[in-house]
């Protein structure tokens, strides 16, 4: 059996054929005017699969590239902030070196109202933002960072941790930083106490860099059962003395026998007369220590000592808020301010007073500028020698408080390079990226237009083909 392809059938067959050129030169014929191998994914199913990858790739890629530039504003923000605030601790140690040589007022004035502009740029300065975050919050890039820097009560509100910039497979990179680690970072924990020679710093770990006033006060005075003897009703506001029971003694001699007079002396100093009529007699001892006592009720005929208990508070807030005076090597005491908390050794206190409390060694930056206007103010009214004592420490603070800046400022630097690196990689593997999508979706314009060429070739002689066919009469057959 033999098969016979007629005309017709050769004619279906080469407008097929045509058909299928046409479509060949279209694709081809996209390819070169857009540019793009593939426009649709059935074009090449496996090209497109790589092709989508790598669109995601380029993707992230330039998210990344993004944040680092984001970062890299932030940080050259930041950077040029505390670059102005360390040059504000310089002034501020001129002015700290030129105070404590000056006595005249006008020039402390001056001095004063320096450092409270000084201040007022630093309150600037924390407090600074860009694009609506804060450069000095940490974490907490919304909310304020600190508040009270120039009334001397500096409040930090923000976050203790710094925002990081996380790409992996790189650094992390510090962005928005601590406000607390930059312009408050903790002090040794030991305390230097000035104007109180009862008090010395604790055993713990003391916390806060600000200046406070100690306040010694007097509570309750108790005696030893068998003289009869009792507080005076004014003894609460009026005794000066501290201590546990028998650190302070009161002799009393009943000179009538019967308890109705005699003599009395505190602590071994001068003697005073009393009767049973007294209900608030002043007593001084031999450092000006004073107790108020009641005599109306002498034991008769007692002749000896009795020893005093008087207890008192401690306050690092005015008095606001009070801690029993335990009399031991570690006492804690804290007050209204968030932040500060401080040990005391009150083993020695004996009487009633004030101290002023400095922490030994801080890199505060406010406090410093802070501790400097009150020691030139010299609002405690110390001595000479605890006013040139309190200069050294302020300059020793500013410049601690100076190289803090200038560390933070060396890590900033550092961070910039890190990001410069950072983006030359990134935009590296970016365009290492884009040129494989390149590869997989670009036109090869040499090849498709020799293909072009050859299809148009075909097309036409596969017309030729066609128009041979459709000329083909019964006269072809006959011959």
């Amino acid at each position: 059996m033999s098969f016979r392809v007629t005309p017709h059938r050769s004619y279906e067959l080469g407008l097929s054929n045509s058909q299928s050129r046409y479509a060949h030169s279209a694709v081809l014929n996209q390819q070169v005017s857009s540019g793009l191998r593939i426009n649709k994914p059935s074009d090449d199913p496996v090209a497109q699969k790589l092709i989508l990858g790598q669109n995601a790739v380029i993707a992230r890629f330039e998210t990344q590239l993004t944040t680092i530039n984001s970062s890299r504003t932030v940080l050259s923000e930041a950077n040029e902030n505390l670059l102005d605030a360390q040059q504000l601790m310089v002034k501020a140690k001129t002015i700290a070196l030129d105070a404590s040589q000056s006595v005249e007022p006008t020039e402390r004035t001056a001095f004063i109202n320096e450092l409270d502009s000084i201040l007022s740029q630093l309150e600037q300065i924390a407090n600074s933002q860009i694009n609506g975050e804060y450069l000095f919050s940490g974490t907490q890039l919304n909310t304020q960072p600190f508040t009270g820097i120039v009334s001397g009560n500096p409040i930090y509100h923000g976050s203790d941790f710094a925002s990081i910039l996380t790409i992996p497979g790189n650094q992390a990179i510090q962005t928005h930083y601590s406000g607390r680690d930059v312009f408050q970072p903790y002090g040794s924990g030991q305390l230097t106490i000035l104007g109180n020679n009862q008090v010395q710093s604790g055993t713990g770990t003391s916390t806060g860099s600000a200046i406070t006033t100690l306040t010694l006060q007097h509570t309750s005075t108790t005696y030893a059962v068998g003289s009869g003897v009792q507080a005076g009703t004014g003894s609460v506001a009026g005794d000066t003395i501290l201590g546990p029971a028998g650190l302070h003694k009161l002799t009393i001699h009943d000179t009538s026998g019967n308890g109705s007079g005699g003599t009395v002396s505190l602590n071994g100093g001068a003697t005073f007369a009393f009767t049973n009529a007294d209900s608030n007699l002043k007593i001084t001892g031999p450092n000006g220590e004073v107790v108020f006592i009641n005599t109306q009720s002498i034991t008769p005929g007692f002749n000896g000592t009795v020893d005093i208990t008087a207890n008192g508070s401690l306050s690092i807030d005015g008095g606001v808020t009070q801690v029993p005076i335990d009399f031991s090597e570690n006492q804690l005491v804290t007050g209204t301010t968030p932040g500060i908390v401080q040990y005391f050794n009150t083993t020695n206190v004996k009487s009633t007073g004030t101290a002023v409390v400095e922490p030994a060694a801080s890199a505060d930056v406010f406090q410093a500028v802070i501790s400097l206007r009150e020691t030139i103010r010299n609002s405690e009214n110390l001595s000479a020698a605890d006013r040139e004592n309190s200069f050294e420490r302020r300059l020793k603070q500013l410049d601690a408080a100076s190289d803090k800046l200038l560390n933070i400022i060396g890590k900033q630097a550092v961070s910039l390079e890190n990001l410069d690196t950072l983006e030359t990689r990134v935009t590296s593997q970016k365009l290492n990226a884009e040129t494989i999508l390149s590869d997989a979706q670009s036109t090869d314009y040499f090849a498709a237009i020799t293909q072009l060429q050859e299809q148009q070739n075909l097309l036409m002689f596969t017309l030729q083909s066609l128009t041979t066919l459709s000329s083909v009469s019964l006269v072809d057959f006959l011959k």
